[in-house]
């Protein structure tokens, strides 16, 4: 078994170093992407990834983000982290652009400490302080397009599964976990995104 494991990651290593890569049939041989999720700035998250290749058809995705928002109702401070596996089942590179469409199972991890603004029995209002963690796990479908040799939108949706830990909501009235895309939700979990990239 071991032998068949080392055999495995001794081929993929060795395609990688072969394997040409290209953002378009003009470009040089690129391997790597640095992205930034243009979605996440409407959840008031920061996100940079880094997309490394490793053939033409697999790649691999590491990113980290924080979120941060400070208002007069409330206040949230977060880091996520998300590995993804691509699998490109469909490509085309043209002179001055490329498409290529893939399924990507992820892994997500995500740490928050939220405030909101409580009221006590006699109508005075407080600071509710939470901090809770998240994890989840699914699959994305998604778009992938190259132009102008190095430019890479990359539009992707898709789902899984999001289950928080440690959130007590006992004396909490702002509620952080009704809906899908609340900060403690668990459950069902879609997702909707688009990341800009850079070939290098």
């Amino acid at each position: 078994m071991k032998k068949i494991i080392f055999a495995l990651v001794f081929t993929m290593l060795v395609t990688s170093g072969f394997a040409q890569i290209l953002a378009t049939a003009n470009s040089p041989e690129y391997k790597n992407i640095l992205k930034m999720s243009a979605s996440l700035f409407t959840r008031n998250t920061f996100q940079m990834g880094y997309e490394r290749f490793f053939n033409p058809n697999t790649s691999f995705v590491l990113a980290a983000g924080m979120s941060f928002k400070d208002s007069d109702y409330e206040k949230v401070w977060g880091v996520r982290t998300e590995a993804q596996m691509k699998f490109h089942v469909y490509t085309i590179v043209k002179p001055d652009q490329s498409h290529r469409l893939y399924f990507a199972p992820y892994l997500l991890n995500e740490y928050y400490e939220t405030e909101g603004t409580q009221y006590d029995n006699y109508g005075n209002s407080y600071w509710q302080t939470e901090s809770f963690d998240a994890f989840g796990g699914g699959m994305l479908f998604g778009w992938s397009f190259s132009f102008a040799n190095r430019i890479n939108l990359d539009i992707y949706t898709g789902g899984g599964l999001r289950k928080t830990f440690n959130y007590d909501n006992t004396d909490n009235d702002y509620y952080y976990d009704n809906g899908v895309f609340d900060y403690a939700y668990s459950g069902i979990s879609p997702r909707l995104g688009i990341d800009v990239g850079f070939w290098f």
